[in-house]
């Protein structure tokens, strides 16, 4: 149950990052640049500070596309993992809703914000795909700095990627439920899930193909010198 509270409180505070920093960002700065880099330094240093704090309880996973590269790794079972997307998906709806309250709107409103366009699907795959291989290298070499290398990775991936890095099939569906400039419709959330997903596949079959076992003793070796 701790687990799974912890997936559920970290996913619904990212989501709250992601839509309160652009709500508040626009309307102090409007569509500036300035705004666009307070947008994601919120949401990649509330996801590194998430990690940090829920990571020894639940591996701070807070998105269904890692819960389920874990899952066809064997790390996990399909048991522990079917909570986890629940907690992850209500999470990033009560993300939402806490926002739209906090801002004074409409609790459950549904978006309309169109997300359409193969440069925008192929910047979810690209994206997605280099968070869960960052995710998966980093924990093959059981590196401390997973926290901090995910948080910065999605700070950067927002700055440059055409559809701002959602990566996460949670922070999409909880992003329906807003009318913020963040948000997204439900046509192209479930679209953004379907890549995000697949991309999490791939990176996870990149990941086993690229780090043998012999690899991964070799770099925990060095890092112990």
């Amino acid at each position: 149950m701790k687990k799974n509270i912890s997936e559920f409180i970290g996913t619904a505070f990212l989501v709250a990052a992601i839509l309160g920093s652009n709500s508040l960002a626009m309307g102090m700065m409007d569509s500036s640049s300035a705004a666009h880099l307070a947008h994601s330094l919120s949401i990649g240093g509330t996801l590194m500070v998430m990690i940090i704090v829920f990571g020894p309880i639940s591996g701070g996973h807070f998105n269904p596309a890692v819960t389920v590269s874990f899952l066809v790794k064997g790390d996990m079972k399909l048991a522990d993992a079917m909570p986890y997307f629940i907690a992850q998906i209500l999470g990033g709806i009560a993300g939402a809703v806490a926002i739209n309250i906090m801002f004074e709107s409409t609790p459950f409103p549904i978006s309309e914000v169109a997300r359409e366009g193969y440069g925008q699907y192929f910047s979810e795959f690209i994206t997605t795909f280099g968070l869960v291989m960052i995710i998966h290298i980093l924990v093959n070499q059981k590196s401390d700095y997973i926290p901090f290398a995910v948080g910065t990775y999605i700070f950067a991936a927002i700055t440059y990627s055409s559809s701002t890095a959602f990566a996460n099939p949670a922070v999409a569906i909880g992003r329906i439920f807003s009318n913020a400039n963040a948000s997204i419709d439900p046509q192209s959330a479930f679209i953004f899930c379907i890549v995000q997903i697949f991309a999490a596949l791939l990176a996870y079959v990149f990941c086993k193909t690229l780090l043998s076992e012999k690899e991964v003793k070799k770099i925990n070796k060095k890092r112990k010198k």
